[in-house]
């Protein structure tokens, strides 16, 4: 078997595990928190409660297509599970730093590229996207994620290799696009099981964020000074402030003993 059959096979497989896995339908829930004028941020949420998507959208635009409290539909969920699992198998940094951007803002870039949901939706159906690669750009050939086709060229968006975060959406030519057989034939390909735990990593990651509750301001000195047993602290203020009681101490010493 071929680096690139084996890499295909992978991903038929770890796409039919995490569709078994994955508690559906998501549902629209719109962000009550959200204050900028004109615009909806809204979440795609599984029945678990975990949110599997954010998007920020024209209010008229998300009213008419994301209503909240609506059913997401099932051509949404299979292209993200899609997306997760032809990248899961890659060990290349650029995408795994990726990973959450993907589970949490993948349809934030897909919405770049046009106001009609059924052209989206159409998009969505050809199960030939998406799928990470590398394209060339200005002669560099940089990690990158393909969405779709429009007008006979490749709709992309280049990853930061660093940070992870998508790029603005592109439009390419298919002679800029690598070989993905040879390109993929050439990758450290991770097994089913790897590739899986890896999945898994990341969505855990993702769920344990969202379980973190909201921090308060840190307690100023003074506070703590007046009702120590009150007052929360965080590691790195209260090593400092334990290296300042015992500084002041030894100062106080010194100056007593008159040295």
């Amino acid at each position: 078997m071929t680096n690139f059959a084996h890499y295909q096979l992978t991903v038929s497989q770890v796409n039919r595990v995490m569709l078994q896995e994955i508690a559906t339908p998501w549902q629209v829930r719109y962000d009550p928190t959200s204050t900028t004028t004109g615009m909806q941020a809204l979440m795609l949420v599984s029945p678990r409660g975990t949110i599997c998507q954010r998007l920020t959208l024209p209010a008229e635009y998300a009213q008419q297509h994301w209503p909240d409290q609506a059913s997401v539909s099932a051509i949404v969920v299979d292209y993200l599970v899609r997306g997760v699992s032809r990248v899961a198998p890659l060990r290349q940094s650029a995408f795994r730093n990726n990973f959450s951007q993907w589970l949490e803002s993948g349809l934030q870039q897909l919405q770049a590229i046009s106001t009609s949901i059924d052209y989206l939706l159409e998009m969505m159906r050809n199960t030939e996207y998406p799928f990470p690669s590398q394209v060339n750009i200005e002669g560099r050939y940089l990690p990158c994620w393909a969405w779709g086709e429009e007008g006979g060229e490749t709709l992309v968006s280049v990853i930061d290799r660093r940070t992870g975060q998508f790029g603005q959406i592109r439009k390419v030519n298919a002679e800029q696009m690598i070989d993905r057989e040879k390109w993929l034939g050439a990758q450290v390909i991770d097994s089913v099981e790897e590739s899986l735990e890896t999945v898994h990593y990341y969505v855990d990651e993702l769920i344990e964020s969202q379980r973190q509750p909201v921090r308060l301001d840190e307690p100023s000195l003074g506070d703590v000074l007046r009702n120590p047993c009150a007052a929360n602290l965080s590691s790195t203020f209260s090593v400092a402030l334990t290296l300042a009681v015992v500084a002041g101490f030894f100062i106080a010493f010194k100056w007593l003993l008159g040295f």
